[in-house]
C-alpha cells in the first residue's frame, strides 16, 4: 500500500529511517488547525474502505478527562490500530489533541509505533502550540521529542503553518481554501472571514469546507449567507462539543465539558439553562433521525422521505435538513449518533430533560446547585 500524498499543501519532513514503504503513522503539526483537520479526514478517506468507514475508523481524544479505571490512551490506540479491518481498506485511528496526552503516555505510544501492522494507520492530530511570554511554545502544548522522533522514523510529519497575518494573507488563505473545495468565494464572505479575530484565522479552511458542503453542487460560489449558516461561534463551542459527546455516549468526556463550562462561564444560573436548551435540541434531533433511520429514509441506500413522514417532523428539525442537499454534513453526524440509542431510550431521556428543567426552575427539589443538575442530567442522557 503506497503512502498517501499530502492533500492540503503541508510541508513534509522526510522519515529519518527507511521502512517497508507502507505509511503507518502520520503526525500533523503546526498552527493551521483547519488544514490539519482536512488532512486527517483526507487520509482516513483514502485508506479506509468507504463501505466500512463506521467500523474501521476510530477517533480518540488525547485531551479527554481521565477516568480512574480507563484504559490508557496509548494502549487503546495501539490495540485499536492493530485490529483487523472489516473492509478491504485499512484500520485508521485518529488521536485528536495528541499533545495533551501525559508525557508517559506519549513515550509508551512512541515505543509502540514500530509494532503497527501494515493494515493499520495511526494519525496524530495536534492542537496549535501555545506560546509563553517569551514567544516560545510551551512544552505542554507540543508533543514530546520521543513521539515526534518515532513518528518520523515510522511515518511522516506534516507541518501546517498559518499565514503571517494581515488582510491580504487572510484573503489568500480563504481563496485558496475555497479553490481546494472546487468553489470561489464572494466579497461579502471574504469580509466576514476578515473580521474574525486573529486567534480564529486557523478555522478558515474548516469553515469554508463546511460552507462548500452546505452549498453542494447547487452553486459554485460561497456567499456570505452560506458562510453565516454554518459558521462556528466561539462561546458555544464547548456546549456543542458537550452535545456531541452526549450523542456519542461518551460520559467521561461529556462531564469534562460540563466542568469546563462552569469553570470558565459566567454565573451558573445563566450557564445551566443555555446548556439544557441545547441538550434538549440534541436529543430531539437524534430522536428524529432515529425515526427516519427505522423508516430507512436516512443513511446508506436511503429512500426519499415521503410527504407523510415529513409532515410528522418539526419544520426546523430533521425534516428540513433531509430535503436540503446542503445539509448532508449535518445529516451524517446525526445518523451516526442516532445509532447509539433506541427510540425507547430517547423517550426516557426526554423525560430526564423535563425533570432537569423543573429542578432548575424550582418546581421540584434539587435545583439549588445548577452544575450538579447538569452533571446528573448528562450521566442520565449518556
Amino acid at each position: 500500500m503506497p503512502a498517501a500524498k499530502a492533500t492540503t499543501g503541508a510541508k513534509k519532513i522526510i522519515p529519518t529511517s527507511a521502512t517497508d514503504g507502507i505509511l503507518r503513522v502520520v503526525l500533523l503539526t503546526g498552527t493551521e488547525a483547519g488544514r490539519k483537520t482536512a488532512e486527517a479526514n483526507a487520509l482516513a478517506k483514502s485508506h479506509v474502505d468507504a463501505s466500512f468507514a463506521d467500523f474501521d475508523v476510530e477517533m480518540l481524544d488525547g485531551g479527554a478527562p481521565k477516568n480512574d479505571r480507563a484504559v490508557p490512551i496509548s494502549e487503546r490506540a495501539l490495540s485499536s490500530v492493530a485490529m483487523v479491518p472489516m473492509g478491504e481498506g485499512r484500520r485508521v485511528v485518529i488521536i485528536r489533541d495528541a499533545q495533551q496526552m501525559e508525557d508517559g503516555e506519549q513515550k509508551r505510544l512512541a515505543e509502540g509505533l514500530g509494532r503497527i501492522p501494515a493494515s493499520g494507520l495511526l494519525i496524530l492530530h495536534t492542537g496549535s502550540p501555545v506560546t509563553g511570554d517569551d514567544g516560545k511554545a510551551k512544552k505542554s502544548s507540543q508533543i514530546t521529542t520521543d513521539l515526534a522522533s518515532a513518528a518520523k522514523k515510522f511515518g511522516e510529519v506534516r507541518e501546517f503553518a498559518l499565514p503571517k497575518g494581515g488582510s491580504e494573507d487572510v484573503r489568500a488563505l480563504a481563496i485558496q481554501s475555497a479553490k481546494r473545495e472546487g468553489k470561489t468565494i464572494s466579497p461579502d464572505a471574504l469580509g466576514m472571514l476578515g473580521a474574525l479575530p486573529s486567534e480564529d484565522i486557523g478555522r478558515i479552511p474548516s469553515e469554508i469546507a463546511k460552507a462548500a458542503a452546505y452549498v453542494g453542487d447547487s452553486a459554485n460560489v460561497i456567499t456570505g449567507a452560506d458562510l453565516e449558516a454554518v459558521l462556528s461561534r466561539g462561546p458555544d463551542d464547548v456546549i456543542f462539543k458537550l452535545c456531541d459527546a452526549v450523542g456519542q455516549r461518551r460520559t467521561s468526556d461529556a462531564l469534562g465539558y460540563v466542568s469546563q463550562l462552569f469553570r470558565t462561564g459566567s454565573r451558573p444560573e445563566s450557564v445551566a439553562p443555555r446548556v439544557l436548551v441545547l441538550l434538549a435540541r440534541q436529543i430531539r434531533l437524534i430522536a428524529q433521525y432515529r425515526y427516519l433511520g427505522e423508516k430507512r429514509m436516512v443513511g446508506r441506500n436511503a429512500q426519499t422521505p415521503t410527504p407523510e413522514v415529513l409532515a410528522l417532523l418539526p419544520v426546523d428539525g430533521a425534516g428540513s435538513a433531509v430535503t436540503n442537499p446542503r445539509m448532508s454534513w449535518m445529516i451524517e453526524k446525526f445518523v451516526g449518533q442516532a445509532r447509539n440509542f433506541s427510540l425507547a431510550e430517547l423517550m426516557e431521556r426526554m423525560e430526564k430533560l423535563l425533570q432537569a428543567d423543573l429542578s432548575l426552575k424550582g418546581v421540584v427539589p434539587g435545583g439549588d446547585n445548577p452544575q450538579a443538575v447538569i452533571q446528573r442530567l448528562v450521566v442520565e442522557l449518556c
